[in-house]
């Protein structure tokens, strides 16, 4: 993979339940209102996927239980072409009804055709991917992870990351999670590009610079409390990421962050 053509960003929960997935996709769309062509990939294999939360897993397309045997040469822009969209982003998700154990190299092979077709690498990383990630890993660009299994994959996908979002509920808890995820970050070095997103409410009254301080990383972004968010996703309407709502105005900001200095691609012509 040409690392010059893509910025990869990763975001991850510092506890279960802090809106990681919610936060990685307001920041893929922010991305595509600024001009950008961002993936919104979804890295728990196994999980329910992300497509349930934005309410298109009705919609046709390829998930990970249909890239099996996607290893070696991937068609990124091919398989761009086929996965559902969100807000006109493509969508890469686990399946609910086939929860995938992929084989290994599949998932940096698959993330790595990704981001040769796009501007913007976005991935939910699961919370077990610091822990990966502290034992080492390899870049994305050789398109293989050393190691074995999904944790030598997590470890290659958290060092490739060039801006990593650690996302913390203003609660005390997560703020624990959050400093035990910082120090995994730190064995790898993944802390250097790591920043908090800080989630509101604020039950306690948490203040964000001061959990920022605690936790040891820059506060990129409070994301403020969108009391509509779990009816939306109910209805199978997805999170509200328009330009005026919490999530819209966080997305665009930290989209901003993410691309300074780094221009749009052009779309190839076939």
């Amino acid at each position: 993979m040409g690392r010059e053509e893509a910025v990869v960003v990763g975001v991850v929960g510092a506890c279960g339940g802090a809106g990681a997935s919610t936060l990685a996709a307001a920041l893929a769309d922010g991305l595509r209102r600024d001009g950008r062509r961002p993936v919104l990939v979804d890295l728990a294999t196994r999980g329910g996927g992300i497509d349930v939360l934005l309410g298109i897993d009705h919609r046709e397309g390829p998930r990970w239980a249909d890239l099996r045997d996607a290893r070696g040469e991937v068609d990124g822009r091919a398989l761009v072409g086929l996965l559902p969209t969100w807000c006109a982003v493509p969508v890469l998700s686990a399946h609910r009804t086939d929860p995938a154990a992929l084989d290994q190299g599949v998932v940096v092979d698959v993330c790595s055709a990704l981001a040769d077709a796009c501007d913007v690498l976005v991935l939910d990383l699961p919370r077990a991917a610091l822990a990966a990630g502290a034992g080492g890993g390899a870049d994305l660009s050789t398109g293989a992870a050393a190691g074995a299994g999904a944790d030598a994959e997590h470890a290659a996908l958290v060092g490739a990351c060039d801006a990593l979002f650690l996302v913390t509920p203003l609660e005390l808890p997560a703020v624990a999670g959050a400093v035990a995820a910082v120090a995994l970050a730190r064995r790898s070095g993944a802390d250097r590009s790591m920043r908090l997103v800080a989630r509101r409410p604020a039950p306690g009254r948490l203040d964000p610079w001061e959990v920022s301080d605690v936790v040891g990383l820059p506060l990129a972004c409070v994301v403020g409390w969108d009391r509509t968010l779990a009816a939306r996703v109910d209805r199978g309407q997805g999170p509200p990421v328009g330009a005026r709502r919490p999530l819209g105005r966080a997305g665009r900001e930290l989209g901003a962050l993410v691309t300074a200095g780094t221009p749009a691609r052009t779309p190839a012509v076939a």
